[in-house]
């Protein structure tokens, strides 16, 4: 076919149905949001927050779950833990270790900490991990986050102790940062 008769066929072709009409502008509407949400994604000013387990984040979201209530969301940053210690939901001079546990690896910096001095900052702490899984904690103790519990919290420290990663489902690995990139995306 010539490129002389396309525009003869472009006009022969058969009007929409009105269904027709209503998935296209369904369709245009999909594809509009998607780019919309891709772009909030990427940019660095505007972070998503995740309100799910780590497996439930692996699924993208996906919820085979029918509660009649959604879990509360509603997680606060290191910086507001550190620097509202009247709201703590437990003693700020609580040890990491009797929280989390420590391996003899550990035995003189993570276990040499209170949950304070945790979320402070500490120089040993690589990427924040401890900061962002004590954060985590005091939502989950606090009632700010509900789809998170103090056992996988302790589960994912054990596990990245152990292995050097954490398995939120069978056949999926976590490094340390990828754990601390979830649990900062579940708070603002």
């Amino acid at each position: 076919m010539s490129t002389e008769d396309q525009p003869a066929r472009a006009r022969e072709a058969q009007p929409l149905t009105p269904r027709g009409t209503a998935r296209r502008r369904l369709t245009k509407a999909g594809l509009g949001a998607a780019s919309v949400l891709w772009t909030a994604d990427s940019r660095a000013t505007m972070k998503t927050m995740v309100c799910v387990s780590a497996s439930g984040a692996l699924s993208g979201g996906l919820s085979s779950n029918y509660a009649k209530t959604t879990p509360k969301c509603d997680g606060k940053s290191p910086g507001f833990w550190k620097n509202h210690t009247g709201s703590w939901p437990c003693s700020t001079g609580k040890d990491f270790d009797d929280v989390f546990g420590c391996s003899a690896k550990y035995a003189k910096t993570y276990a040499t900490k209170t949950l304070l001095e945790i979320v402070q900052g500490c120089d040993f702490d690589k990427y924040n991990l401890g900061m962002h899984l004590v954060a985590t904690y005091l939502n989950v103790l606090s009632g700010k986050i509900g789809f998170l519990s103090v056992q996988t919290l302790q589960q994912m420290w054990n596990q990245l102790q152990s292995s050097g990663f954490y398995q939120p489902a069978k056949g999926v690995y976590w490094s340390a940062e990828q754990t601390k990139r979830y649990l900062e995306a579940t708070h603002d």
